[in-house]
């Protein structure tokens, strides 16, 4: 099964506690504090659109890009519910395509992280600043380096719920900086569970490595942050937030 495929339509369920009014109250901050006032912003890996529908209700012009069919067919039934257009595109973020220049990019919830490999990073942050205006903003996320190789890197997690529940088995590989994910998902039908399972790979980066190639591609001014807080993040942060700005 590829990727998010049966994930997608649970998706949201697994993730009901999270609060992205703060998530993106938290972009605005940045916004702020880099001085911007975008207008058109485009949300990568944007998922079933929980950002990028709050962006919307904000008063933006955004877009949301996601390499995964199933997720974008949620998003665009969650933004249709609200009565709002909002172009959802399946597109690799690798490879990103745009009609015209955008004020702002976001990456939110570990996109970043589900690029394998440096080479690839560079041709995500090339693409990212090509489309961005002048003095445009790049913000985005990333499951730390610590988090991934031991916080989730060899360990098992389990929920058990009445309409999901789910084995969650990892390994982490600090050759490749590579988190093998093995998920086995148990979803409520009638009187009996269905199983699904998938298998999903997260790159573990350094701080350095994304500033690094932040800067290779151009972009000034990047600020890394413990999430939520315009200060430099703890040693052990599980969850690092960077913003950048095209000269």
């Amino acid at each position: 099964m590829g990727i998010y495929n049966g994930f997608a339509y649970i998706y949201d369920a697994l993730m009901r506690d999270v609060n992205y009014q703060k998530w993106v109250d938290y972009i605005e901050l940045l916004f702020r504090h880099y001085g911007v006032k975008p207008r058109k912003i485009v949300d990568l890996a944007c998922g079933t659109g929980n950002v990028t529908i709050l962006l919307k209700e904000r008063g933006y012009e955004v877009t949301g890009i996601d390499q995964s069919e199933d997720m974008l067919f949620v998003a665009r039934e969650k933004a249709r519910h609200r009565g709002m257009n909002i172009p959802f595109i399946f597109q690799d973020i690798r490879h990103i395509s745009l009609h015209r220049p955008v004020d702002a990019m976001t990456c939110i919830c570990d996109g970043i992280n589900y690029i394998p490999s440096e080479e690839e990073l560079d041709l995500v942050f090339e693409g990212v600043y090509r489309y961005l205006n002048p003095e445009g903003i790049f913000v985005f996320d990333i499951s730390s380096y610590y988090k991934l190789s031991s916080i989730l890197g060899n360990n098992i997690f389990v929920r058990t719920d009445e309409d999901v529940s789910y084995i969650w088995q990892n390994y982490f590989d600090k050759r490749s900086q590579l988190c093998e994910m093995e998920l086995s998902f148990f979803v409520k039908e009638g009187e009996y569970y269905r199983r699904f399972d998938e298998i999903h790979y997260q790159r573990a980066y350094h701080v350095e490595e994304i500033v690094a190639h932040l800067e290779k591609s151009g972009f000034i001014d990047i600020g890394v942050y413990q999430p939520f807080t315009l200060k430099a993040p703890r040693k052990n942060a599980e969850r690092i937030f960077f913003a950048a700005m095209k000269r």
